[in-house]
């Protein structure tokens, strides 16, 4: 009971620290708005109503977003006055486990632009960005949640365990242009500059616990490390109660000698908007879609770590030694399999070499109506789908955008699908030679009493931006 109890804790512990963790971000609620400067982020067809605009520096545009289907409730829960994780005995095992689904995700990214402006030259709008990106990710199993509330005698299979962390920088330059009355095209070219990469798997792990007579436990775990003079450092040397040596890595000593750009990448944006009322078929009617973030950076420096494989099997205590007489004392054998289960996980440096990764790409396909009976009103239904291996995702919004003067925009939505149901909205106000936007694609909903966002999902984005020259609407 012993190793069940303390192994349940430790993968409870990783689980609550890692959901703490929470892809590009952009805010799909402004999707449809013909006055915001950064609809080339959406889809780079897009125009632009005025003759261009200069954004505010770093203060232009700053895009924060968390998305997933595993939320701070589903692992911490309301007992009273208390908070209390989801192991608890108050919270019981049909209540904990009903939260979780087959895979759970949650993932945080965010958007920062340092330099951004646009202007109409060369047949059609031109854009060009500076700017930096961050994201982090955990996901994790229902195997996992079942294993740690609800521990019996059978078979556990866990797989896909990781978290993930990425950041790094991007130039970027677009352009598009009208190719006939009822099409637009557009595309964007981004150099990317690596800043770090991370990430921590645990590929498999097997904990055979239906034998009376014995426990099988083993795990496939790695990590790495992309980052720029990030140094291991010297081993732990540690051995198992019996002498037998083994080496770890010490936490304690990891270094970073001489941090700075550790990688380069491209990646393109696509997109297109055909008028179906120029091409004389449904008057107020378009169809739009974009393809963002096709692309990768490669890494010059990536440290790998692996935990050394080998199979732990409990066979409970046995020879135990009484009051001095033969045998072994119960307290050496447990100082012995506490050992053995500590080396089932501890990681080996697994040398240095060079590594490849692809951004997430996301695929928008939107439909907008302007109404016929009033001109400044139109409905869209915006289609995102997210392709990002374990973290992707597909939502439907469904939007209402107003602009009852030539200055003000506004917007509210309502989106659904594999991250649940969410409601957004957005605000553009943009006078000559000012504008300011304001909107959140997943309202921040509920916090608890230390102010932390108790959904799964939420949002938040903010920028003021000079545009200059005369709407065009």
């Amino acid at each position: 009971m012993i190793m069940k109890k303390n192994l349940r804790n430790i993968l409870a512990v990783a689980t609550l620290a890692l959901c703490g963790t929470a892809s590009a971000q952009n805010l799909n609620s402004a999707y449809f708005l013909d006055g915001y400067t950064y609809g080339h982020q959406l889809n780079p067809a897009k125009d632009y109503d005025r003759k261009g605009y200069v954004a505010f520096p770093i203060l232009g545009q700053m895009n924060f977003g968390m998305k997933g289907n595993l939320a701070l409730t589903d692992v911490i829960r309301l007992n009273g006055d208390q908070l209390v994780t989801y192991l608890h005995p108050s919270i019981s095992v049909d209540d904990a486990l009903g939260k979780f689904s087959a895979n759970n995700h949650s993932r945080m990214d965010m958007r920062l632009d340092i330099i951004s402006f646009g202007f109409h030259a060369w047949g059609g709008y031109n854009t060009f960005n500076i700017g930096v990106r961050a994201n982090a990710g955990f996901n994790a199993p229902y195997e996992l949640f079942e294993f740690t509330k609800n521990l019996t005698n059978k078979n556990y299979e866990i797989t896909d365990v990781s978290s993930t962390a990425s950041a790094w920088g991007e130039i970027a330059l677009g352009h598009s242009r009208q190719v006939a009355n009822a099409w637009r095209v557009g595309g964007k070219l981004k150099f990317l500059i690596g800043g770090a990469n991370a990430s921590v798997r645990l590929k498999n792990a097997t904990l055979n616990l239906t034998a009376p007579d014995k426990w099988v436990l083993s795990a496939d775990a790695e990590a790495n490390v992309s980052v720029k003079g990030f140094e291991w450092g010297e081993m732990e040397q540690k051995e198992f109660s019996d002498g037998t040596p083994y080496e770890q890595i010490d936490f304690g000593n990891v270094d970073i000698e001489s941090p700075g750009p550790n990688g380069f990448g491209l990646a393109f944006d696509l997109g297109a908007e055909w008028d179906l009322g120029e091409q004389g078929w449904v008057d107020g009617l378009k169809v739009s879609a974009s393809l963002l973030d096709l692309g990768f950076i490669s890494w010059s420096e990536t440290h790998k770590a692996y935990n050394m494989g080998k199979e732990v099997v409990f066979t409970g205590f046995n020879d135990i030694q009484v009051e001095g007489g033969p045998g072994t004392p119960a307290e050496d054998q447990a100082d012995n399999y506490g050992d053995r289960f500590s080396s089932l996980v501890a990681l080996q440096d697994g040398g240095m070499s060079k590594s490849t990764t692809a951004l997430g790409a996301t695929l928008n396909i939107g439909v907008e109506y302007q109404m016929p009976f009033y001109k400044k009103l139109s409905v869209g239904l915006l289609s995102t789908t997210r392709m990002q291996g374990e973290y992707s995702w597909n939502e439907e919004r469904i939007s209402a955008v107003v602009s009852p003067v030539k200055w003000f925009e506004a917007g509210v939505n309502v989106g659904f699908g594999t991250l649940g149901t969410s409601f957004g909205w957005v605000a553009n106000i943009h006078p000559r030679g000012f504008n300011v936007f304001v909107g959140m694609d997943h309202m921040l909903g509920k916090l608890s009493k230390q102010g932390i966002p108790l959904n799964s999902s939420n949002s938040f984005t903010i920028g003021i931006n000079f545009p200059f020259g005369k709407t065009n609407r």
